[in-house]
């Protein structure tokens, strides 16, 4: 069974993703387990993933792409531990997409070229709050051209937001900036 991630029926998703080739403004937030869990909604994730690395190629005029994702998976996503183990899978190579396609074009905090002036793609993710801890406001998934509504655009505001390196998965050995080793050479 698929269930909608936010208020948008998949109909809505499909309209809006012709739109993002064009829109000089889009807030994409992508929430919710489905976009990793659910095959029907994970059709729909690699399409935006697609459209939105093909915006970046070519595209006269200024624009500003924003997206919010999870950090990782929730540990409930329901079902047996090989669903959350396939989860986890899901989720790490949608995030190792995503971070190679910023890093492929220019986003900021790339190595090498960066993208022309007034273009812009950033990718936030969202930390779950532990288990027990006070519920955060909702965060609604969807996907907004122009002026989004208050509760998309507080949710692109919310501390905590950390963005996706574009870099993090490519750089190896002691330099690598969460190995332990090179955290240490700064505590002497």
């Amino acid at each position: 069974m698929t269930t909608a991630p936010g208020p948008m029926t998949l109909a809505a998703w499909e309209q809006a993703l012709e739109r993002v080739t064009s829109a000089p403004d889009v807030l994409v937030i992508q929430v919710d387990p489905a976009w990793f869990t659910d095959p029907t909604w994970a059709d729909v994730r690699d399409g935006l993933d697609l459209l939105l690395f093909r915006r970046t190629f070519g595209a006269s005029g200024p624009f500003s792409l924003r997206r919010m994702m999870l950090y990782d998976p929730p540990s409930d996503t329901g079902g047996d531990a090989t669903r959350y183990q396939r989860a986890v899978a899901e989720h790490g190579e949608w995030t190792r997409r995503v971070r190679r396609q910023l890093a492929a074009c220019g986003a900021a905090g790339s190595a090498g070229k960066a993208m022309p002036a007034g273009q812009d793609y950033e990718v936030r993710q969202l930390i779950l709050d532990r288990v027990g801890a006070a519920q955060p406001p909702p965060i609604p998934d969807g996907i907004w051209f122009g002026n989004a509504p208050g509760t998309a655009t507080a949710a692109w505001a919310t501390p905590g937001l950390i963005p996706l390196d574009p870099h993090e998965d490519q750089i190896i050995g002691p330099h690598r900036d969460r190995n332990p080793l090179w955290q240490g050479a700064f505590l002497d």
